[in-house]
C-alpha cells in the first residue's frame, strides 16, 4: 500500500467528516459513561482478557496497539504529544489523551483502531467486536451505530485474497425508523460483494445526510441505486444498449427479468432515478443554487433503500 493511501485512511476518521456541519447536523454529546464503557471495552480486549474470536486463546497485544495508535493519532492531529501533559511512554499518552478526549476524538479511535496492522491479530472476529460496541450504544441509550466493515473475495491464481472495501464507521442514528426500517436491511442487502461499490455509495449518501449535506445525499442515492441496477443487469444477462446505461433506461430491462409487475413498479422506481438529476448536486444548476430541504433528503435516503432491497431481494442472487 502507497503512504498516500495509508495516511489517507487515518484521516478519514469522524471527526473529519463532520469538520463542516450542514443545518441539520446535531451537536454531538456523549455520557461520560459511555465513554468510560468504551474504553474499558477496548482495555479487556486489546489484553486478551476478552476474546472477540470465540475460539483459542487471545493474546495480550497491548504494547503493539499503543505504539501504532500512538502513530496514527500523532499523524491525524499532528502533535508531537497527544496528552496535555507529557506522559512516560506511548500507552501512557494514548490513554491520558483518550480519557480526556472529546466525543469526536473518541470516535476516532474507534474508527481508527480497525486500520491498525495488529487489528486482525486483536479482532478475531470484527464483526462480533462492532456488534459489542454497538450494543454498548445501545444500552447507553446513545444515538450512535458502528456500521460494519466491508470485504470481498478475489481469487488470485492458486488462492483466495481478502480485499477491504470499507472498515467500520461511526454514524448517528438518531432517527430510529429511518436506520432500522430503511437503512439497516439496505446495507444488508448490499453486503454481497458484487455491491461492494454501491454499499460504500450508500453509506456515503447515510453520512451526508447526518452532516446535513442534504444534496449531496441526493446524489449519492443515485449513485447507488444506478450501480445495483447495473449489479443486476449483469448477473441476470442483461446487456444494454451502449451510452444506455443510466437508471432511466435500465430500470425498464430489470424488471423485465424480474417476478415484479412493471406497470406497478416502474413509475416509483423511476421517481428515485430522477430525484438525483432534478434535485441533487450532481449535475450542475447553472446559476440556480440546488437547496434540498432535510425532509426530501429523507425521503430521498429511504425511497432508494426501499427499492434497493425490493430489487436485490427480488432477483439480486
Amino acid at each position: 500500500m502507497f503512504l498516500t493511501d495509508r495516511l489517507g485512511q487515518f484521516f478519514d476518521v469522524f471527526s473529519r467528516r463532520h469538520g463542516v456541519h450542514g443545518p441539520g447536523y446535531k451537536p454531538l454529546t456523549i455520557s461520560r459513561e459511555l465513554h468510560g464503557r468504551i474504553l474499558l471495552l477496548y482495555g479487556e480486549v486489546i489484553s486478551g482478557r476478552l476474546n472477540t474470536g470465540g475460539w483459542g486463546y487471545a493474546e495480550d497485544h497491548s504494547a503493539t496497539f499503543f505504539a501504532q495508535m500512538h502513530q496514527a493519532l500523532r499523524l491525524l492531529y499532528g502533535r508531537a504529544n497527544l496528552a496535555d501533559q507529557r506522559q512516560r511512554g506511548d500507552a501512557e499518552d494514548v490513554m491520558a489523551f483518550t480519557n480526556q478526549c472529546s466525543g469526536e476524538e473518541l470516535f476516532d479511535f474507534i474508527e481508527a483502531s480497525f486500520k491498525l496492522d495488529v487489528a486482525s491479530r486483536i479482532f478475531g472476529d470484527e464483526t462480533e467486536f462492532v456488534a459489542a460496541l454497538n450494543d454498548v450504544f445501545r444500552r447507553e441509550g446513545a444515538p450512535f451505530q458502528l456500521l460494519p466493515g466491508v470485504v470481498r473475495q478475489e481469487p488470485v491464481q492458486n488462492y483466495v485474497s481478502i480485499v477491504r472495501v470499507a472498515f467500520p464507521r461511526i454514524v448517528r442514528v438518531d432517527e430510529e425508523v429511518v436506520h432500522t426500517e430503511a437503512v439497516v436491511p439496505a446495507l444488508s442487502a448490499l453486503a454481497d460483494p458484487a455491491y461492494a461499490g454501491a454499499n460504500d455509495e450508500f453509506r456515503r449518501a447515510f453520512q451526508d445526510y447526518r452532516t446535513g449535506d442534504y444534496a449531496d445525499c441526493l446524489g449519492k442515492c443515485g449513485s447507488a441505486f444506478e450501480s445495483v441496477l447495473k449489479v443486476l443487469c449483469k448477473k441476470n444477462g442483461i446487456t444494454p444498449q451502449p451510452g444506455k446505461d443510466t437508471a432511466g433506461n435500465l430500470i425498464p430491462h430489470v424488471l423485465a427479468k424480474s417476478t415484479l409487475d412493471a406497470g406497478t413498479f416502474q413509475e416509483p422506481l423511476m421517481l428515485v432515478a430522477r430525484m438525483r438529476n432534478r434535485l441533487s448536486s450532481s449535475h450542475g444548476g447553472g446559476s440556480a443554487v440546488r437547496a434540498v430541504d432535510r425532509h426530501v433528503a429523507q425521503y430521498a435516503l429511504t425511497a432508494t433503500a426501499a427499492a434497493i432491497v425490493l430489487l436485490v431481494q427480488d432477483m439480486g442472487n
